[in-house]
């Protein structure tokens, strides 16, 4: 088990005194000002010890705005907080405890510092498994000829027209791309990508050119999402307007459901241009 640092020791000693001296402070003799001072004192260390995990951990967005929003939610809280704070101080008193809020601030203090030394003693991948590690690496395969035609076609700009903006960098895509097995039956395939010598832009869109079939009377979409500049995924869709909306989804989670053959699909483009982030 690895040894926490010089730097770590002093950055939980730290921590671990502030929230030590914090919750020494008997809220319910401070006056307006004071109290205001306090309560926002207790929602900036909160954001600053969410934020420093959440660098050193997985961030729900950035460490920064994980830090702001527990703040934020802090001090939102800050009337139920008290309330139970001096809940817990007065049944310790009441239990015959001289000094509970002495206790209190140590065993935060002291449960700070463990949080702050955590991450040394365990590091991120013994202490976080990712889906691979859980259930196995995600299998892969080439493109089947089916997949791969339908692709070109949705690649390729109908006649008499030009080219879509990063066409020829996704066509490049195909020679590498392979299929993901999400190990359940999906109507939807999904790509991995290795290597790609150029990038679609913008990197986060859907394809502007779909393809529409009709499967036992009903109407489906083939869509292409584009994921980091990569084949991302080819969904089927069920139009909005399709009068049998409800029965095509049943059909579509079926696992007998199968994509069209390149001769049944027909292409419609509904921009000039990609749209996305």
């Amino acid at each position: 088990m690895p040894s926490p640092t010089f730097p770590q020791l002093i950055c939980a000693a730290a921590a671990a005194g502030a929230v030590g001296a914090i919750s020494l402070v008997e809220h319910r003799r401070l006056g307006s000002w004071s109290h205001g001072a306090y309560r926002v004192g207790m929602a900036a260390l909160t954001g600053a010890l969410v934020a420093d995990s959440s660098r050193r951990d997985q961030p729900l967005l950035d460490p920064v705005r994980d830090g702001i929003v527990a703040g934020g939610v802090t001090l939102g809280l800050m009337d139920p907080i008290e309330r139970l704070d001096r809940a817990v101080v007065d049944g310790l008193h009441a239990a015959g405890l001289r000094h509970p809020r002495a206790l209190l601030a140590g065993l935060a203090a002291v449960g700070t510092a463990a949080m702050m030394l955590a991450p040394a003693a365990f590091p991120q991948s013994k202490r976080w498994r990712t889906l691979e590690e859980m259930f196995g690496e995600t299998e892969s395969r080439p493109l089947p000829d089916d997949v791969l035609a339908l692709l070109t076609a949705l690649l390729t700009p109908p006649e008499h027209t030009t080219d879509l903006p990063s066409a020829p960098a996704l066509r490049e895509q195909l020679a590498s791309a392979r299929i993901l097995d999400p190990g359940y039956p999906s109507s939807d395939v999904q790509f991995d990508v290795e290597e790609p010598q150029r990038l679609a832009v913008p990197r986060q869109q859907v394809w502007p050119q779909r393809a529409a079939f009709v499967r036992d009377g009903i109407r489906y979409e083939l869509e292409l999402q584009i994921d980091g500049g990569c084949l991302g995924m080819l969904s089927v869709m069920v139009p909005e307007d399709e009068p049998r909306h409800e029965h095509a989804h049943e059909l579509l989670c079926s696992p007998g459901f199968a994509l069209p053959d390149p001769s049944e699909i027909t292409l419609e483009q509904e921009s000039e241009q990609p749209h996305g982030s």
